[in-house]
């Protein structure tokens, strides 16, 4: 059976964050989320004969907060996914999680269900950097919520960290990075600060203070470095982790593996198309209530993969890994040289160093990776269609 991912999105928040793009809502009411963890269900049954051939081996709650849901509307949606697909018993089910969201014993209910994987929102261990973003916790919330996991019995936790905030300093990213080791969680993910239009970060840009390109630089190299001696294993570009602890769900993305996402904003790909739905909570209820009539489609975008676009997707996500591109691997999946393809545009790069040869094929450095998308979009650019995801 083909392997498959699923990723639910719940898109409620408590308050939204000023850095934060994602779609999701502040401030909605219990008998809307039962509404929606309703149409959520609908929706997942929807698909359960196209891919009956498929079997699940991750699960991804994204957000928003997705440990805002009780511990009942949790239940359903997982009796759901079992109810409508072949979920693997070595799944991964993945969980985000807000420090001050969930206490221990919630944590327990949580882990009873079968998720087995939490991502913790970390962001910052400073509580002057919390403000900045708009984070509603603290950092005292932040160790409370680690510790209480493991007492649940998670033997899997990743933090979520942010470098180039404003006001950030190389000391305090380091600190953050030292708080995190200290607390023994098992992935780190360092996400560089992008400000995305239409967030109040974007209407404050020219008011705030943030590092310089070359501070930034240096941020992610030293971090980098410093994770390493850590013992945490880069495998992508944000993302690193301790032996065997990479997230399975986040790597079908970066492989070009199939998945299947449900929820307003949420993206798939499957059977050689890429779709998502459409920004829109009520739309996306009303969609599956038997009792409202609405003629607008729930569709956003849909769009039937061309091979030379499919071997582009390829080639960029997997740039994002250090494994880089496989030859071997390329030859089987696509039957075409990946030399032949790409290596006159490649040359200037590797040449610059920003690529290198290893022992299976081509990757990028670290210099490269942090430059990633300038460098993919001379390489692969004119061929791609923009992938969706959900992370």
């Amino acid at each position: 059976m083909k392997g498959l991912g699923l990723y639910i999105h719940i898109p409620f928040c408590v308050s939204k964050c000023k850095y934060c793009d994602f779609y999701s809502l502040a401030g909605v009411d219990q008998t809307c989320r039962e509404r929606y963890v309703e149409a959520l269900c609908k929706h997942m049954c929807d698909y359960k004969l196209q891919a009956k051939n498929h079997v699940v081996t991750s699960v991804y709650f994204g957000g928003g907060t997705p440990s805002l849901l009780t511990e009942k509307q949790l239940k359903t949606i997982v009796k759901a996914v079992r109810k409508n697909f072949h979920v693997s018993q070595r799944c991964e089910i993945s969980m985000e999680v807000n420090p001050g969201t969930v206490d221990e014993e919630k944590l327990k209910a949580i882990k009873k269900l079968g998720i087995n994987r939490l991502s913790i929102g970390a962001q910052s261990f400073d509580e002057n950097e919390l403000n900045t973003c708009g984070r509603i916790h603290t950092p005292k919330e932040i160790y409370d919520c680690v510790t209480q996991a493991r007492k649940a019995k998670f033997d899997n936790i990743s933090l979520d960290l942010i470098y180039g905030l404003p006001n950030q300093t190389k000391e305090s990213l380091f600190e953050n990075l030292e708080n995190a080791f200290n607390l023994n969680v098992d992935h780190i993910s360092l996400y560089g600060l992008k400000i995305e239009d239409g967030t109040p970060f974007w209407y404050d840009r020219h008011k705030l203070v943030l590092p310089d390109e070359d501070e930034e630089r240096e941020m992610y190299f030293e971090a980098v470095e410093k994770l390493r001696h850590a013992g945490f294993r880069q495998y992508e570009i944000s993302n690193f982790a301790k032996r065997h602890k990479a997230c399975k769900h986040n790597l079908r993305y970066w492989n070009c593996d199939e998945y299947l996402g449900f929820g307003p904003a949420a993206h798939s790909y499957f059977g050689g198309k890429r779709f998502s739905f459409k920004r829109d909570l009520k739309l996306y209820m009303d969609s599956f209530d038997e009792n409202v009539k609405t003629s607008e489609t729930l569709l956003d975008e849909y769009v039937d993969i061309p091979p030379q676009a499919r071997i582009a997707e390829y080639v960029m996500l997997r740039f994002r890994l250090v494994e880089g591109v496989n030859l071997a691997k390329f030859s089987k999946r696509f039957g075409r040289s990946f030399e032949q393809l790409y290596y006159q545009k490649m040359n200037p790069y590797i040449n610059s160093g920003h690529i290198v040869k290893t022992k299976t094929g081509y990757a990028f450095s670290l210099q490269g990776m942090y430059v990633s998308n300038y460098i993919l979009s001379r390489i692969v650019g004119g061929d791609l269609i923009i992938p969706g995801s959900n992370s």
